[in-house]
């Protein structure tokens, strides 16, 4: 097989060696945060009664999440693709993997969402004044949208310290911030009274994306958020009327 490279909305490079594999991985991580999926094809083969039999397999590796800090992991490759080859043999007795067909790779860019220091609500949204934007200046911008939610100020609603005298009432054992939206169901397990739910702006549709959905539907305080970003930053803020917002 060849090597060859398809730009869509991701990339698929055709590989016949796992150590390929990791040049091409390298290659995209220099410049973005990545998800990887491999997909390969093979022939298999047994004796049957006198004949050969040729059955195909299909195999697809669980998504990677790679960036700068997070190395592709290519031994987790190898042994997941090890592992459905052994599953598919169960299928059946006597099969002998006769060839790869086809070895692809599908990278596709990953934005990692989460929260850090202040971004002004877009006019769009903040005409509807359904929002509770905190101006902080740190990276707890999560705390303090989940505190204007539980602890609603009637004055100086944006400030930071209208709400920090509540800071002690929210577990965040075990969680780093910036707050991650894939860390958010670490927060609702420690804190069992709160459930969370995370949309963010789509700048294609100009409507929203559902970046986390809570199975905690009966919990005393269910919170609705908005993650903004912009070219650096992204920025939890309060939905306060979500409807409105939404409109």
């Amino acid at each position: 097989m060849g090597t060859s490279l398809v730009l869509l909305t991701c990339c698929y490079f055709h590989f016949s060696f796992y150590d390929q594999t990791q040049i091409a991985v390298v290659c995209f991580v220099s410049h973005r945060s990545i998800r990887v999926i491999a997909r390969t094809s093979a022939e298999f083969s047994r004796e049957v009664e006198g004949d050969t039999q040729h059955v195909p397999g299909h195999f697809s590796s669980h998504p990677q999440l790679v960036s700068g800090a997070h190395d592709y992991d290519i031994n987790q490759l190898r042994s997941e693709l090890d592992l459905k080859v052994d599953n598919f043999n169960k299928r059946g007795s006597s099969f002998i993997l006769d060839n790869v067909t086809d070895f692809t790779l599908v990278i596709t860019q990953y934005r990692p969402l989460s929260g850090s220091s202040y971004i002004p609500t877009p006019p769009s949204i903040a005409k509807k004044r359904a929002i509770i934007n905190i101006q902080n200046a740190d990276q707890f911008c999560f705390q303090w949208a989940i505190l204007s939610c539980l602890y609603p100020a009637k004055i100086n609603i944006n400030s930071v310290y209208s709400y920090s005298k509540y800071r002690g009432s929210l577990n965040f054992d075990g969680i780093t911030f910036p707050v991650k939206v894939k860390d958010i169901p670490k927060f609702e397990k420690i804190n069992p009274e709160i459930s969370v739910n995370v949309i963010s702006l789509d700048p294609d549709t100009k409507g929203y994306c559902v970046e986390y959905l809570s199975p905690e539907r009966q919990r005393q305080h269910h919170v609705n958020l908005l993650l903004l970003h912009d070219a650096n930053t992204q920025h939890y803020v309060w939905i306060k009327n979500f409807f409105q917002t939404t409109r």
